[in-house]
């Protein structure tokens, strides 16, 4: 694989870091939505392992990461006003990418010559829906606690916390690491960090993403090599049970909003769907 700078890699590096910062919202669906889902867990493993591959792999990785940053730095408030403002129609619109992107996955699971369907891949999908709904329900998605601005060696641990759980997730479609930090009360700290560019808190924070990301990596290296379709049928589930976490809390209002909201959810699915057929350079899986 030749080392090259890839313009659109960064953009969808960039469109994975807006999904970082919405709660609901995973960043792994992105990977999926923009098929550099597997490269990236490949490249990952390549660095660490110091494979022949491993330059172009870091190639990969610091382009994609650096549209990821680039958008965490740069749009962690205005997601946030747009959140608060617009809340349905962004919600609408990511249902539409989601929805979109489930051809995409589900074709991977007939890559092998496995059977599709199996008790360990439904109890895979089940278990993993479940596990999202179950987050939906217990976990409070007010916005309302005080961010940490002040670093201490008490608050360290949590800070490192926040960043594990933003960069694992990236690697699990469906999994929103904004809804589990505001489960542990972390998310108004990550936003906040990021739009005011606190350094002494940002360096704990990436502290924690760099080894979120390695050892999310592994993890899902070791499960596709090893249980490749109940993997991916339990990102299945994450992508569904996604959905349901994302939907939005209302959806009244006038017959003008309705036409709109259809719109927007008819523009992300078509954004997801078709850049399945036109992307002409896709990456073929080595797994």
């Amino acid at each position: 694989m030749k080392p090259r700078f890839d313009w659109k890699l960064l953009l969808g590096g960039y469109f994975m870091g807006i999904a970082a910062i919405i709660p609901g919202v995973s960043s792994g669906t992105v990977a999926v939505i923009i098929k550099v889902y597997d490269r990236l867990v490949l490249s990952v493993d390549a660095v660490i392992r110091r494979k022949p591959e491993w330059l172009a792999s870091l190639i990969f990785l610091l382009t994609l990461y650096g549209g990821n940053f680039l958008a965490l730095f740069t749009l962690a408030g205005l997601m946030e006003s747009l959140l608060e403002n617009y809340p349905a129609l962004m919600r609408i619109f990511f249902m539409g990418l989601i929805v979109g992107s489930l051809p995409i996955i589900i074709k991977k699971t007939t890559e092998r010559d496995e059977k599709r369907f199996t008790l360990g891949t439904a109890v895979a999908f089940i278990l993993s829906v479940g596990f999202l709904v179950g987050l939906n329900l217990i976990v409070n998605t007010d916005i309302d606690a005080n961010p940490i601005t002040t670093l201490t060696l008490g608050n360290s641990f949590l800070i490192f916390i926040t960043g594990f759980v933003a960069s694992a997730t990236a690697i699990v479609p469906g999994v929103s690491g904004s809804m589990i930090q505001l489960a542990i009360g972390m998310y108004p700290t990550f936003v906040n960090a990021l739009s005011t560019f606190n350094i002494p808190i940002l360096i704990v924070l990436f502290g924690g993403m760099v080894l979120g990301l390695i050892g999310a990596t592994r993890l899902i290296t070791y499960l596709l090599k090893r249980f490749y379709q109940i993997t991916y049928f339990a990102i299945i589930g994450l992508l569904i049970g996604s959905i349901y976490q994302i939907w939005p809390e209302s959806l009244e209002g006038s017959g003008g909003f309705i036409s709109l909201a259809i719109g927007v959810f008819i523009s992300g699915f078509t954004l997801a769907y078709l850049s399945h057929f036109l992307d002409k350079n896709k990456y073929k899986k080595t797994l």
